[in-house]
């Protein structure tokens, strides 16, 4: 046999590796309960939200946060596939479709096993090999005489988002196969990077002495993931198209599901030595009809149209077939290249109260725009994506001084830009909304896969350092759509969870939590969220602050900052009756009213005051900007008084007590204490307001204490440690790794030249999550110490972006010490 030169074609060695037979840690489950000494803070909660669960089964609606339900875990995930806020599709490492996220913002975990690719080999015109390319045995009746269980210690997977490579080594063969996948994620391309679109590309090696002819067939079904969502008006058709750029052939699916259109299309690219057939409107679930698709395929390699005088039913159960036959001369490699689409061009959520047309759809002649349309796109355009997507990563790759797990959880953990439940509509014929929103499109994603809130604000925060510098224009929109809600107000009375207390649904000038649940109407009805009422919040306001003035360092778009000027004072006079006592500083209230929303505090605190201090800095500068002079003024002279009090409540001599009262855990170690700090840090600033010695102090305690004592170095930074050196159980939250605060921490140290700290203490979430708990590409909210995670698929971790912003601004700063010295 020859030495193979397939591997040759992988474009990089980086990324997340992974054979077909790897064995995860079993041990890893979702979070059960809390402590004992904890659970009765949670019981009359618990005993309110049932109430709320219970109504929402009977209306056969889901809960927006499903406490009674988690998602189990799947040590399964791959790369998935499609481009922002069009809807996608999950794929397991081993080649399974799963994770539907078609439904807006609605999650499904089921996998589908008919949609797979199966692999056909001819030698002489006979058959000798025919073989589902999946390790599991398919189930489903019609499957019974399929091929399948293909040998997992015959696969090896890479993902480096938006890309993925698998390789088959098929047993007894001589034959290797490679497919490359790929979706059009790519920064500041606001066109392509929105279509519903993923590529496949099969390179075919023959180790052979002698041609074989190899066929590729990709199984299509109709429906989702479930059959949560009533589907009708099923049809398949088969397809051809010819024209001067290209050749192609392929099926189409289509099916109303939830009362919106929605097509699946596959194509495959016509070659001159190839042949392409096609099978539509199959039963699964039919032992006959499934054993003669197969027969069918192996008896020559390709398929045949099923002919019946009258119309086939098509319904959920039904499935097509795209496959693509060419002969491979001996030694020499070949192509099959496929493309899939799913085009659901107009959406309306949970309520249907309005429709909205998907942003993808305004690039194209909607009068003519279907699946066939985005899958030719798709053959006409993948080398140009392939390029600009290489011109994205390749100086990351390139820099010798970044680790190799650094590489691949920098572009992996992206993947939640898009499949984050994400949203992009087009609005532009909405003439109440904000310019940029009509000019750029309104943009969402989940809180995550788990918690169903729009842009949950407090999150998003740390999240959005990836939109900023991705999509800023997309981070501008959510800016503007938050600027709007900030003067909005909801006088309907609700009750919160948490105390069981009345309180309004959205309060006028108060930064809302959330957009809304996309199973209701989002940006219709904001503050999803219904366990606090975050209108009593200390972090969001100067969160929205601090958002504000660095987006606008970032991309100098002074008009998005004068347009957004009046509700920042707004948020500071509304932040202003929040410091009970005159002291300067915004007070906690005694109960959980930040972002970290089961862990109480009260008064003056690390985290809200930081953060406070960090905003009135930001508006100090906002003002000089805005060539304010009073608005300086006042907010100096709050600033000082806010930086005295802060000092006097807070510092103990070596880092900052988690709040100033007198409770028994006052003094905690927070690893988020300096989050104020991290983002002037980010924005510029230096050490104007928080003292580099004290900086140091404290990053030398969370290292010692909260990475190197909690975990030794291989689980992140946890919440809270005690002083003493014991892990702070006070609250749940306190005891979990929050996967983006760790991230957010270690880009901080990297500013402050604690580089060995800083990927030391990144590389233990990373770790962790794709190598030993298998949870890649669904990075969750949080882990724990017990092999315990919360909320799978979370949007905090984008906040890996700050530390590759943290990487560049370092190393300028570095070059300009150089100059001046």
């Amino acid at each position: 046999m020859s030495s193979s030169n397939l591997d040759k074609l992988v474009s990089t060695q980086y990324g997340w590796h992974v054979n077909f037979d790897k064995k995860f840690d079993s041990k890893w489950k979702p979070f059960g309960r809390p402590r004992a000494r904890q659970l009765m803070e949670y019981v009359p909660l618990f005993m309110r939200y049932l109430r709320v669960w219970y109504k929402l089964k009977k209306e056969k609606r889901r809960a927006h946060m499903d406490f009674i339900n988690p998602v189990p875990l799947q040590q399964i995930y791959g790369a998935p596939i499609g481009g922002l806020g069009c809807g996608t599709i999950g794929r397991g490492f081993k080649g399974e479709f799963c994770r539907y996220q078609l439904i807006p913002g609605l999650y499904e975990f089921n996998t589908v096993e008919t949609n797979t690719f199966t692999v056909c080999i001819r030698r002489r015109h006979l058959t000798t090999y025919c073989q589902v390319l999946a390790t599991n045995r398919l189930r489903q009746k019609g499957f019974h005489t399929w091929n399948s269980a293909f040998p997992k210690e015959n696969g090896h997977y890479q993902a480096l988002y938006p890309q993925s490579w698998t390789t088959y080594d098929l047993p007894g063969q001589n034959v290797r196969l490679l497919c490359k996948q790929l979706s059009p994620f790519i920064p500041n391309d606001y066109k392509d990077s929105s279509l519903p679109v993923a590529s496949f590309v099969w390179y075919i090696e023959n180790l052979n002495d002698e041609p074989i002819e190899v066929s590729i067939m990709f199984t299509w079904q109709a429906g989702s993931a479930t059959n949560e969502f009533l589907c009708t008006d099923i049809s398949h058709e088969s397809i051809h198209v010819s024209n001067d750029d290209i050749s192609a052939t392929g099926i189409s699916i289509k099916q109303i599901i939830r009362d919106m259109n929605l097509e699946y299309c596959i194509m495959g690219k016509r070659e001159s030595d190839n042949i392409i057939t096609t099978l539509t409107n199959f039963n699964v679930d039919s032992d006959i009809e499934g054993r003669n698709v197969w027969l069918d395929l192996t008896e020559d390699g390709r398929l045949t149209e099923i002919k019946s005088e009258n119309p086939r039913i098509a319904t959920l159960n039904t499935a097509s077939c795209v496959c693509i036959t060419t002969t491979i001369e001996p030694n020499s490699i070949k192509t099959s290249e496929f493309a899939l689409a799913w085009h659901m061009p107009k959406i309306k959520f949970g309520l249907g109260q309005k429709i909205y047309p998907k942003w993808y759809t305004k690039w194209f002649d909607q009068t003519t725009l279907n699946g066939t349309v985005l899958c030719l796109h798709t053959m006409n355009n993948r080398l140009k994506w392939e390029e600009a997507i290489s011109k994205w990563q390749q100086p990351v790759l390139d820099d010798s001084s970044l680790p190799d797990w650094y590489k691949s959880a920098l572009f992996n953990e992206s993947y939640f830009v898009a499949d984050g439940g994400s949203i992009w509509l087009d609005v532009s014929d909405d003439t109440t909304l904000p310019e940029h929103v009509r000019n750029w499109g309104r943009f969402g994603y989940l809180e995550g896969h788990e918690y169903r809130m729009i842009n949950t604000y407090d999150v998003h925060f740390y999240a959005s350092f990836a939109l900023i510098q991705l999509w800023p224009q997309l981070e501008l929109s959510i800016q503007y759509d938050y600027a709007t809600s900030i003067v909005f107000e909801k006088l309907e009375s609700r009750v919160y969870l948490f105390h069981g207390q009345s309180g309004l649904w959205k309060t006028l000038n108060s930064v809302p939590h959330d957009l809304g649940d996309p199973d209701e109407e989002p940006w219709l009805f904001v503050n999803a969220y219904i366990a606090h009422d975050t209108a009593d919040w200390k972090d969001l306001g100067p969160k929205y602050i601090l958002q504000v003035y660095r987006d606008y360092i970032y991309t100098q778009n002074k008009q998005f900052l004068i347009n957004v000027w009046p509700t920042i004072k707004l948020v500071m006079d509304r932040l202003k009756t929040q410091d009970t006592d005159g002291d300067g500083l915004v007070d906690n209230g005694g109960f959980a009213d930040q972002t970290y929303d089961a862990w109480t505090v009260v008064g003056a605190s690390a985290y809200c005051g930081g953060l406070h201090i960090a905003a009135l800095r930001a508006c100090v500068e906002i003002a000089r900007i805005m060539d304010d002079t009073n608005m300086i003024d006042e907010y100096e002279v709050w600033l000082q008084l806010a930086k005295k009090s802060f000092s006097e409540k807070l510092w103990n001599g070596t880092y900052y007590n988690y709040d100033s009262s007198v409770s028994l855990h006052h003094d905690s170690i927070m690893s988020d204490q300096l989050a104020g700090f991290w983002y002037l840090r980010l924005s510029g600033h230096k050490y104007e307001d928080f003292e580099k010695d004290r900086v140091d102090s404290v990053l030398a305690t969370i290292f010692k204490m909260n990475v190197m004592e909690f975990g030794n170095g291989k689980l992140g930074a946890v919440n809270g440690m005690t002083k003493s050196g014991k892990l702070e159980i006070v609250s749940m939250q306190s005891e979990e790794v929050w996967t983006g605060v760790t991230y957010g921490l270690s880009s901080t140290m990297i500013m402050e030249n604690l580089t060995h700290e800083a990927f030391l203490t990144a590389e233990g979430i990373y770790n962790t999550c794709y190598n030993i708990a298998g949870l890649a590409f669904q990075t969750p909210e949080a882990i724990t110490r017990e092999d315990r995670f919360r909320s799978c698929g979370y949007m905090r971790a984008l906040s890996i972006w700050a530390i590759q912003k943290a990487l560049e601004l370092s190393r300028t700063e570095a070059n300009n010490n150089k100059d001046e010295v």
